[in-house]
């Protein structure tokens, strides 16, 4: 009986141990990153938050655009989006693109620093996102990274 007993226990010990290695985890990613792009005289400066799981998604993206020193427009959307996953590419469809009314920047200016995936409903992204460490994931274009989004919850 004894034998028995220590048996479950060092499978179910054996069990948990292997548990962060198994391919049968829900693939869930929840961040936020704070992300800052230069060209030329211009700054883009981005709040990420986002939410992946289950082949759907949504993303917030607020900022400020800065031409030559000078607040040049503000940036405030949210874009609901469908996905499908391979591996660690991730293959993105705006399914919705709500901009807020306090946004400024022009659409020409939103079109000279994102795709269209942020501009327009029914656009594709292809993106590739890795973990970075325990606790953030590194997104990439191809093989440029873009930024690091760490774990929200």
């Amino acid at each position: 009986m004894m034998n028995k007993i220590l048996v479950l226990t060092g499978l179910c010990f054996i069990a948990l141990l292997l548990y962060p290695f198994s391919g049968n985890r829900e693939h869930r990613i929840s961040c936020k990153a704070d992300i800052s792009y230069q060209w030329q005289d211009s700054t883009l400066n981005l709040f990420i938050s986002q939410n992946i799981q289950n082949g759907k998604g949504i993303l917030a993206l607020s900022g400020t655009l800065h031409e030559k020193n000078k607040a040049d427009g503000y940036l405030s959307k949210t874009i609901s989006f469908s996905y499908r996953e391979q591996g660690y590419y991730y293959h993105l469809n705006s399914d919705l693109v709500i901009n807020s009314p306090q946004m400024t920047m022009s659409v020409q200016d939103q079109r000279k620093w994102l795709p269209d995936f942020f501009i327009e409903k029914g656009k594709p992204l292809l993106l590739k996102i890795r973990p970075y460490g325990d606790k953030a994931w590194l997104f990439y274009s191809e093989t440029t990274p873009l930024f690091v989004c760490e774990r929200s919850s």
